[in-house]
């Protein structure tokens, strides 16, 4: 039992139709990939930006009002 021209032509199609969309997959794929790659490439050098602009500010301790340098918010263990 031999093929027909008929079943030869479908076989021939869904194997190129399935090659088709394998390759489609694929293109898709690495064109997000590269898209991926050129927003980390541009985040990095960003970031690189605005470390090189951003002033160093040297925080001091005795400045910050959240710290209570007079203990008062101690519980006292003399009473």
């Amino acid at each position: 039992m031999g093929w027909t021209a008929g079943a030869r032509a479908l076989a021939a199609l869904c194997c190129e139709e399935r090659f088709m969309t394998t390759t489609f997959q694929k293109r898709q794929k690495e064109m997000k990939r590269i898209e991926k790659r050129k927003m980390k490439e541009e985040k990095r050098a960003q970031r690189k930006l605005d470390k090189t602009n951003a002033p160093e500010v040297e925080h001091d301790p005795a400045s910050d009002p959240t710290i209570d340098w007079n203990h008062s918010n101690e519980i006292s263990s003399h009473e």
